[in-house]
């Protein structure tokens, strides 16, 4: 039986956090009630205008979502991506999935989470891979989160049958790749040629110091 690796896709994941969750999350942390809700205040006391032609309309106040900009924004996402990770951890404590490791004596590894960058992994099984569905399922209906499934991609071992390929792809409706391309703007794939996989950082540092 092969493994997958599934990279989400998630649609304006900072437009889209329900304040609710936020507080919960940080509260189940273990943070002090003084201390979240002075977070909460900064997050839910903004408010928007709309500029058209030079001048200010209306005054938009949100129900949810963290500001784009804001240097704690990244932060807090990051506790509300806790929740998820907990999700996860709690199923393989339940021995509903296994995660993979890179050889036999590695840790086993379920997820790869950063701000919205998502990589999850599990074994090709359907019992495994309709436990991820729940768990997603799951945390978008807590959170607020949309989890496009469509623009999502899955990655199969090579030792994964094909009849179990095609369940799953039905199952999940995502597309099947090669190869992730990159994660944080890193390549996933590194060959020998080292230097070709990492050209591109010389040509950008190189655009960023002519501007």
């Amino acid at each position: 039986m092969g493994s997958l690796a599934l990279k989400l896709d998630i649609s304006k994941a900072y437009d889209r956090v329900e304040w609710g969750f936020l507080k919960g999350i940080m509260i189940r942390l273990g943070f002090p009630e003084v201390w979240v809700d002075r977070v909460m205040c900064c997050v839910t006391t903004t408010s928007y205008f709309v500029l058209i032609n030079g001048k200010t309309y209306g005054h938009i106040t949100p129900s949810r979502s963290l500001r784009q900009g804001d240097p704690h924004s990244p932060y807090l996402f990051l506790l509300c991506t806790e929740g998820f990770t907990l999700l996860l951890h709690k199923a393989e404590i339940e021995g509903r999935i296994q995660g993979v490791s890179i050889c036999r004596r590695a840790p086993r590894i379920t997820n790869i989470l950063f701000a919205d960058d998502s990589l999850i992994f599990c074994q090709a099984k359907q019992s495994e891979v309709q436990v991820i569905s729940e768990i997603l399922q799951g945390y978008a209906d807590a959170s607020g989160q949309c989890i496009n499934l469509d623009k999502s991609s899955i990655y199969f071992s090579g030792n994964t049958p094909l009849e179990q390929k095609n369940w799953i792809k039905d199952y999940l409706r995502v597309k099947e790749v090669d190869r992730f391309e990159t994660y944080l703007g890193l390549p996933m794939l590194v060959g020998r040629a080292k230097y070709h996989s990492f050209a591109y950082l010389k040509d950008r540092v190189w655009k960023k110091l002519q501007g």
